[in-house]
Formats: structure tokens, C-alpha cells, sequence
């Protein structure tokens, strides 16, 4: 047993004084990242506890122990990196810039960080302007190559949360889903009864899809709600002559463009026949062609072909006004782009924006075939536009011009070396304006991990140990999970301590009752639910617990108001650091009146507060309780973080809302390798870089991390 032992302190010995000698013969890295050998073995000490605090999610914690490696060594560009790092995760932008902008020139700095650096400066209003948004073709996915057929005469697209899309392939008589690499994921032909010609597609947030069939004079419901057909043929109340698209708003009911008839028709989401427009008024020649649908804001636009405009209705089909007369030329498809008051419009050739605020029309694409004929666009969930062209049976993805050059913007979050030499990496794949990146496989994604190698050389007799350092794809790479496809979510409730809360009680009882039953009926497990209250002193009333919600205790905590108002700053950030680290699917969910003043903020500022939940992936929602509409500073939350805002008496109650706490787009993957990197009994330096790639854009991260000490 004792020669065992002293064979294990000699072999350790041996790879001590090795480890040394390597140190001294390492020649500067090529292409690394900031030399990792710090001069001062207590920045050196400080900068590996730092790195393990932040992987760990403790943001705060690897601030102090950064800046006390920089106290040993105010010149390490590695722990000023770290620094940068861990501020930006804070939600400290501005800091993360003063800390990053003196490192972007030096030799050893990695180019992505000069691109982070010129995000940044961007968002913050620093860096150079863009002109008028451009598209360009980046990708065709071709509906039949050789003797594969994918589909045929695509008449309509419905982007799905994952990234892909839905395409209703009137040609070949199904609906098919397309992966964002093109790959056919799903087909739907229908079942038994099958489909006679799809032509539209609507969906409400349950996932409930509405199919019109063309030549079947139907509507088909399927998923969410429960199978259905309903309409027939004819020109009587809910019957239809060729149905075209179709769409819903947001109490549930579903039009459509009822093109034999020359109107819109109005369905419940249980096919009852509500009414029907579109015929000549005062003031309304009536519509002749009805082609396209979109609703937005409570209102119904309707494409009419031959009149080459775009009409508007309310709810209950009043005609309302004109768009784009005289600027058009065979409108079809009409759609929604989600976060923008705009519409798309397939304008045969060209793919146009309608602006609803101004009512301007701005061509954004136009394809180089002069016989094409664009149905439809839409926007999918990873900022590109999707159209379609009914006689080429092709689909093509368009992208905008300064996005192309930009690429993404990918962030290694989190690195877990627990069980090494089996390492998990934890990265966001977001656009240049932050929204996730969505529907990426592992083909989609380039590991690769910095490795050093030595070899003995003679020189003059004398044998030297001589390292270099290589970067080299990783082993046994695959994606262990994806956050779109990882149901469930964790929500911080941010309860408004002001005199409306006090004047609101019952509509917060009725929000508490509501959710949870909406929590029950959704199937969606697990969930974690917690309270902070927004009071002068913002406090943690309940901390975040998986399950259902204790009723009482949430009553109790909501309707507690407050004369003199509140911190809705502070209990902003108080919410948002409770859910840090993130995970897969955070939100921030505001309850009150939505009257928040932007000028009652105190040393934390909007855009800081804005910043820390969208590099954290956290999105801002708000449940009003009132009949107000939000204020710019809940508008501006709402749009920065990709959530929502929802009126606890509407209609549909809050099912909707849960529904998407529990499915929205997440831009988060999770991939795993065996490194073959030597961690040097946990003390070295090591290094992960991790590139995305989709159509023309990609993006690069690397960080390091420090294997557990042996």
C-alpha cells in the first residue's frame, strides 16, 4: 500500500514540474483568447472562483471576486473580460461597455467580442444607423426536386412557435410542416375524409388550426378544441363558394374570405355562423374579389384582388375605410407581422409592408422572376420573412440585409464540468435585436475546444518541452435538449402596490381564480410561481414554488394596496434577480392598472431594467386590471422582452395567457461533448468556442471554465 502511495505522489510530482515546464516553453496563442497564465497566482485564484460563480448563475458574487483578481492585476485583459461578463448579465450595459471597449484592440481579443461590443453600442443609440430595411432571397425550399416531393402549390403559411411552418399545399392536398432547414418534420392529409384543396390556415394561441378548403366549401378545425368541419356549400348564412384565407382574432373568432360570395365570413371557434360583410354600402362599392385576412388592433383587413385595396371593418363588419387604393396590383395573402402595428402583403411580384400607423406602403422585396405569384408572407418567429409562390410550388425565406451582415448573436451562458470530461454547455442563439433563435438542430451548431499538445525537440543537445495551443472540434457532440420544445415555466408575479390596487380588488381575486384554472386546464408541468410586491420597500411575499398556487396566500398578497404608491422600479429588478439564474422559460408577470410613470424611476432606468431581463432571456408580461390601456413604460417592457399584454376581463380568459407562458419561443439549447483537454487537477484555464449557423447568418461565442479540482 505505502510503494502505491509514493508511486501516486511521484507520478504527481512528475506532472507538476511537467506543468511548469510547459508554462515556461508556451509560446503566445494564436487566435485565443486572452492569455489565461496570469502573473499573479491570487488573480489567478480570484479569476477561477469568479468563473465558477458565474456558470453557477451567481452574477453578483462573480462580480466581487473579478474585481479583486483585477486588484492583484489591474492589467489581466482575462479578468477585466470576466468583468465586462458578468455586468452584462446584470443587466449593466453601459458598465459591460467601459469594462470591454479598452480590450476590443488588444492582441488575443476574440472578434466576437468586438460584435457584442458594437451590439451593444447600437442598442444603446451609439453606433451607426440603418437605412429602410431590404429583404433578400437567402434560401428556396424547392416544393418538388427530383422525385421527391415535399409539396405543391403552397397557397398559404402559418409560422409555428418552434420556427418552422405550416404550408397549405393546395396542389397536393395536405398540410405540411417544414423544419427552418426545409427538412418535411409532420404532414396532414387530412385522415379518412382527407383534404379537398387547403387553401387558408388561422390558429389561436391553444394551437387550435383552422384549414379552408377550397374546393370542399368547408372549414376543417383540428387540435387544441377538438376535430371539426363546418360550412357547406351555398350562398346562405355559413355557407361558402370557395373559400380562401382566413384568420382569427383575439376573442377566438375566425373569418374568412368567402371568395364565391364575394365577403367575409364570421365564425365562433365552434363553427356557429356569426355573420356575414362585405357588400355594397354607403360609401362601399362592396367587395368583388376578397382575397387575404388579417386582423389586428380589433379590426378585420380585407385584400380584394380586383380592386386592387385593402379594406378595413370592425368586429361586427362596419366598413371603415381604404388602404393602398390605386398603389396595388393583385393583392392576395394578407398577415399580421406579430410586434409591429404592419401588415404583409403578396402583391404577385413583391412582398409589401403596410404600416397601420401611418398608413405608408414600403415595397420590401421583389423577386427577380417576372412571372412569379407571391400568395403569401409571413413573419416567422427568427426575424426572416416567409412567402410562398403558388405557381413555382416554392417557399423561400428572405432576410434583412443589415441581419445577414450582423449574424447572431450567441451566448455560451452556462458551462457545467461536473462530471468531466463530460462537459455541458448551456447557450442563446438571439438576433441582433434580441429575439430568440428558434428550431435549430445539431447540425446547426460547430463546438470545438482549445487543446495543447507538447512534444520534446533538441535543441543543441538540450530537450525542450515545447506546447501549442489548437482549437479542434469536440467529441461526441449532441443536443441534449432544446428550450421551445421543454414545456413549463417559472413566473414572478409583480403586484402593483398603489391606490388602483386598492380600488381593485376584485378584479385581482378574479385574476388569481382565473389563473389557476387556466393552470389547471393546461396540462403544462412543471411551473414555478412566486410574488413580489412593488411596495415602498419591494419585498418577496411568496418565493418562486413549483405547483399549484396557494389561493389564499396570493389573495391576500394581491390585494393589499397602497395610498402613497410604490417602487415598481426596485420590485421590477427584485422580481427579475429572483429568477436568476434563468432558465428555459422566465417571466415577469405585472398585475394593476398599467398607469406607470417612467419619471417615478430612481437610479435604476428603463432601458437598465430592460436590459437585465432581455440578456437574461426573462419576458415582461401584463395582466391589467382595469380598462386603461398601458402605459409607454409597459408598452415599451412588453415589446423589449417579446411578451404580451392581457386584460383579466377578456373574453377568453387567461387560458390564452398560460398557454403561451408555457410555449413561447425560446432561443436557449443545451448541447454536451467529452473534452480531450487535460484540466491540469483543475487548475487550468479551459476553453469552449460555439458557432450557429442558419441560411447566411451565424454567430460565435467562446468562454472558459475550470474543470473540478482532483
Amino acid at each position: 500500500m505505502m510503494n502505491r502511495t509514493i508511486a501516486l505522489h511521484r507520478d504527481l510530482i512528475l506532472k507538476v514540474v511537467l506543468s511548469l515546464a510547459l508554462f515556461v516553453a508556451l509560446p503566445p496563442f494564436v487566435n485565443a483568447q486572452f492569455s489565461s497564465r496570469l502573473a499573479s497566482s491570487g488573480a489567478a485564484e480570484q479569476l477561477r472562483l469568479g468563473v465558477q460563480a458565474y456558470h453557477r448563475g451567481r452574477y453578483a458574487e462573480a462580480l466581487l471576486l473579478f474585481e479583486k483578481a483585477l486588484a492583484y492585476a489591474p492589467a489581466e485583459p482575462l479578468s477585466r473580460f470576466w468583468l465586462g461578463r458578468a455586468y452584462y448579465k446584470s443587466g449593466y450595459s453601459a458598465t459591460a461597455l467601459r469594462a470591454w471597449e479598452p480590450l476590443v484592440s488588444l492582441p488575443g481579443a476574440p472578434p466576437e467580442l468586438a460584435s457584442r461590443v458594437e451590439s451593444i453600442r447600437a442598442v444603446r443609440g451609439l453606433g451607426p444607423g440603418y437605412a429602410e430595411p431590404r429583404y433578400v432571397e437567402v434560401v428556396r425550399f424547392e416544393g418538388k426536386t427530383g422525385r421527391e416531393t415535399r409539396f405543391l402549390r403552397p397557397a398559404a403559411l402559418l409560422p409555428t412557435r418552434d420556427g418552422g411552418v405550416l404550408v397549405a399545399a393546395h396542389g397536393s392536398n395536405e398540410i405540411v410542416k417544414l423544419d427552418p432547414n426545409g427538412v418535411v418534420v409532420e404532414r396532414n392529409s387530412g385522415g379518412l375524409a382527407g383534404f379537398d384543396r387547403p387553401f387558408g390556415l388561422a390558429e389561436l394561441p391553444d394551437g387550435t388550426l383552422f384549414v379552408a378548403e377550397f374546393n370542399g366549401d368547408r372549414v376543417r378545425r383540428i387540435g387544441g378544441s377538438g376535430g371539426l368541419t363546418f360550412g357547406s356549400k351555398g350562398r346562405g348564412d355559413g355557407q361558402l363558394l370557395g373559400p380562401q384565407y382566413a384568420a382569427c382574432d383575439d376573442a377566438g373568432y375566425l373569418y374568412v374570405s368567402d371568395y364565391g360570395n364575394a365577403r367575409v365570413v364570421k365564425f365562433d371557434p365552434d363553427g356557429t355562423f356569426i355573420l356575414a360583410f362585405g357588400g355594397k354600402t354607403q360609401g362601399f362599392p362592396g367587395l368583388a374579389s376578397p382575397t387575404g385576412i388579417a386582423v389586428a388592433d380589433g379590426l378585420v383587413y380585407v385584400a380584394d384582388s380586383y380592386r386592387r385595396a385593402i379594406y378595413r371593418f370592425d368586429s361586427s363588419g362596419n366598413y371603415l375605410g381604404v388602404l393602398a387604393e390605386g398603389e396595388l396590383r393583385f393583392p392576395e395573402g394578407l398577415s399580421r407581422w406579430e410586434g409591429r402595428r404592419a401588415l404583409l402583403v403578396a402583391d404577385t411580384d413583391r412582398v409589401l409592408l403596410l404600416d397601420l400607423e401611418n398608413e405608408a406602403l414600403t415595397e420590401l422585396y421583389r423577386s427577380p422572376d417576372r412571372k412569379a405569384r407571391i400568395v403569401g408572407a409571413s413573419a416567422d418567429r427568427n426575424g426572416n420573412l416567409l412567402i410562398c409562390d403558388f405557381d413555382a410550388s416554392t417557399v423561400s425565406v428572405l432576410s434583412e440585409l443589415p441581419g445577414i451582415a450582423a449574424g447572431y448573436d450567441v451566448e455560451i451562458e452556462r458551462i457545467d464540468a461536473g462530471a468531466f470530461p463530460r462537459v455541458v454547455v448551456d447557450l442563446s442563439v438571439r438576433d441582433r435585436s434580441g429575439r430568440p433563435v428558434v428550431g435549430l438542430k445539431q447540425g446547426n451548431f460547430h463546438l470545438s475546444e482549445r487543446v495543447r499538445r507538447s512534444t520534446q525537440i533538441d535543441e543543441g543537445g538540450k530537450v525542450v518541452v515545447r506546447t501549442e495551443e489548437f482549437l479542434v472540434p469536440v467529441s461526441d457532440l449532441s443536443l441534449s435538449g432544446t428550450g421551445t420544445s421543454t414545456r413549463g415555466f417559472r413566473a414572478i408575479i409583480l403586484a402593483e402596490r398603489s391606490a388602483d390596487m386598492l380600488a381593485s380588488r376584485e378584479p385581482a381575486r378574479g385574476f388569481v381564480s382565473e389563473l389557476a384554472r387556466a393552470l389547471a386546464a393546461s396540462g403544462i408541468e412543471p411551473y414555478e410561481l412566486g410574488l413580489v410586491s412593488a411596495g415602498a420597500i419591494p419585498a418577496v411575499e411568496l418565493p418562486l414554488k413549483e405547483g399549484a398556487p396557494d389561493l389564499a396566500a396570493y389573495l391576500r398578497a394581491l390585494t393589499t394596496g397602497s395610498q402613497s404608491g410604490g417602487r415598481f422600479d426596485l420590485g421590477l429588478k427584485l422580481a427579475a434577480t429572483s429568477l436568476l439564474p434563468a432558465q428555459v422559460r422566465d417571466a415577469v408577470i405585472y398585475v394593476g392598472g398599467g398607469r406607470i410613470d417612467e419619471a417615478s424611476f430612481q437610479g435604476t432606468t428603463l432601458s437598465e431594467l430592460a436590459r437585465l431581463l432581455e440578456v437574461n432571456g426573462i419576458r415582461f408580461y401584463a395582466v391589467l386590471l382595469g380598462t386603461d390601456a398601458p402605459s409607454s413604460v409597459i408598452s415599451y417592457l412588453v415589446e423589449r422582452t417579446g411578451g404580451s399584454v392581457y386584460a383579466v376581463s377578456r373574453p377568453r380568459g387567461l387560458g390564452d395567457f398560460v398557454a403561451e407562458l408555457g410555449s413561447a419561443p425560446s432561443g436557449r439549447y443545451r448541447l454536451g461533448f467529452v473534452s480531450k483537454a487535460d484540466p491540469e487537477f483543475g487548475q487550468a484555464y479551459l476553453s469552449v468556442a460555439a458557432e450557429a449557423y442558419l441560411y447566411k447568418k451565424s454567430g460565435r461565442d467562446e468562454l472558459g471554465y475550470y474543470a473540478p479540482l482532483r
